[in-house]
């Protein structure tokens, strides 16, 4: 399974994951599907993922996204509780933020879980603490 080191936030209900720099998508659906096992993990947590400054992102190529949408919308429906879960996605590079960007617009409809993009992890937080408009 995934190598993936969660932080699982349980006042928050966040769980958190720092993407290893040459990390691939294959292996980031590794760590996703840890994610159930972990003791403190609910369904109702929200999901947040740091990608690092010096991230490849070799593998985050549009048929790897397709890929990976494919599994994250079974896994979401399967792992995930609530009218609209949040994942947000943390990258300061502003080059490298063009993927979570196209993640982001590759998921907004018929998508159970709302995806927001993000420079620091602090506005990402902010973000996930904020109740559904």
């Amino acid at each position: 399974m995934g190598q993936g080191d969660w932080s699982l936030d349980g006042q928050r209900h966040i769980a958190e994951l720092n993407l290893r720099p040459q990390q691939t998508l294959l292996e980031l659906r590794n760590d996703i599907a840890t994610l159930p096992y972990l003791a403190d993990w609910t369904p109702d947590y929200d999901m947040l993922l740091i990608i690092p400054e010096d991230a490849a992102l070799d593998t985050f190529t549009p048929e790897g996204l397709a890929a990976h949408q494919d599994f994250m919308r079974g896994w979401n429906a399967q792992h995930r509780d609530g009218a609209q879960p949040k994942t947000a996605l943390v990258c300061s590079n502003d080059l490298k933020r063009v993927i979570p960007h196209l993640w982001e617009a590759m998921t907004r409809e018929g998508w159970k879980t709302q995806i927001g993009v993000f420079p620091t992890r602090q506005e990402a937080v902010a973000w996930l603490a904020r109740p559904d408009d």
